[in-house]
Parts: structure tokens; sequence; C-alpha cells
């Protein structure tokens, strides 16, 4: 403990924390794009850099916190189309998956671990991701949960970064597509590819619920065994 009854850790933790503030704000101030059609005026003044502006910004997500994922893959698709969309937004999210787990895990050290440890439920998942983490990332990843919210779930827990990330790479390409697809159409609102993209939207965002439905119908069953 120093002088100022802080021990190391936590004077460690409350610089990381006060750097992470610092830098949001900051992007608050010098990045003031909150909403999709704000980010597509940003990314297309960029000309011939769009694709590459694009992909920066969607590294650099997790940091600032206030950019949506969806709200990114529409762009995505209102400015590259289904396939390109599709590919930009695939490697700018295979760097934010890795931006939002080590920064989460370089932030949260032993202090909030200690702090999870005490929370029945963060316990739960935790002791999932240690003892399955890749099909439990794959299956938080399909369902579409928010992409930085498990990245950083992920990095508060013990999960290896190996199975995490490949879990991530692997559910990336086909979760994206549906959403970029659906951005390439929200300029033909009432054609048929946009009531198609909506529908595939509406059927991802039902599988964790129909998933709940069947295991806890399993669960049941085998109890009345």
């Amino acid at each position: 403990m120093n002088k100022t009854g802080h021990t190391p850790a936590r004077t460690s933790f409350i610089i990381k924390a006060l750097a992470v503030i610092a830098v949001s704000v900051l992007a608050w101030i010098y990045f003031p794009y909150s909403k999709p059609e704000d980010v597509t005026r940003l990314v297309a003044s960029a000309g011939a850099a769009a694709p590459a502006a694009f992909i920066v910004i969607t590294v650099l997500k997790p940091v600032i916190f206030f950019l949506p994922s969806m709200g990114l893959t529409i762009v995505a698709g209102t400015l590259f189309g289904p396939v390109w969309g599709t590919v930009y937004v695939v490697i700018g999210g295979a760097g934010s998956t890795a931006v939002g787990f080590f920064m989460t895990r370089w932030l949260a050290g032993d202090r909030v671990r200690r702090f999870m440890a005490a929370r029945e439920r963060l316990v739960r998942l935790d002791e999932r991701m240690s003892r399955d983490g890749f099909r439990t990332t794959l299956m938080l990843r399909v369902f579409n949960l928010p992409w930085d919210m498990v990245s950083y779930a992920a990095g508060l827990s013990s999960i290896g970064f190996r199975p995490f990330y490949l879990a991530s790479i692997i559910a990336i390409g086909p979760v994206s597509a549906i959403y970029v697809y659906f951005g390439s159409t929200v300029t033909r609102a009432g054609s048929f590819g946009f009531f198609a993209g909506l529908a595939l939207i509406f059927i991802t965002g039902a599988l964790p619920h129909v998933y709940r439905r069947r295991f806890r119908g399993k669960a049941a069953v085998k109890n009345d065994e």
C-alpha cells in the first residue's frame, strides 16, 4: 500500500479506467458520429479510401462505445453492397474482436475478477467459458448478442484468447452477411430483398428464445424421468 492508502492494483485499475474514459471522451468530441447516416457520410467522404476508413472505424469500435455493430453493418451494405460490405465488416470485425477482448483484460485486472467471483451469474458464465469456451462463444455469436459485449465478457472471464477468437471468426461471416445484405436494401424499402433481409434478422433474433425453450423442455423431460 502506498502513502495515499491505495494498493498498487487499485492504483493501476484507476489509471487504466481514467485512460479509457479519456479516450472515449476524445472520441466523442472528435468523432461525433453516433448515427448510421452520420458514419455513412463520413466514410463516403473518404473517396477511394472509404473501405480503409470503414475498417479502421470498425476496429476501433470497442473503444468508441456509442457506435452500434448493427449500424455499421447497415453502413457497409449501403456503401459497398452485400458482397464487399460483408468482406469489410469481417475484416474490421476480426480486429475489433481482438481489441475488445484485450482492452477489457488489460483494464480489468485482478480487482474486477474478484468482483465477478462474488456474482453467481457471472461465475456461471465464467465457468462455462472456461470449460467449453469455443462452444459457448460460438453460441453467443450465432445468437447475435451485442458483439462488443460478448468480447468484453470474454475478456473478463478466464477463457483463452484462441478458442474465443476462433469461434468469433467462424460466426462473424454468416452473421455479418445477413445484416450487410439488409443494409444494402434499405434504400429499396418495400422491395422483396428488403423484406427478405428483415425476415432473416427476425429469425436470427429469435434463435436465443427458441433455444431456451427447447433447452428448458429437454431439462423438464429429464427431471420427470
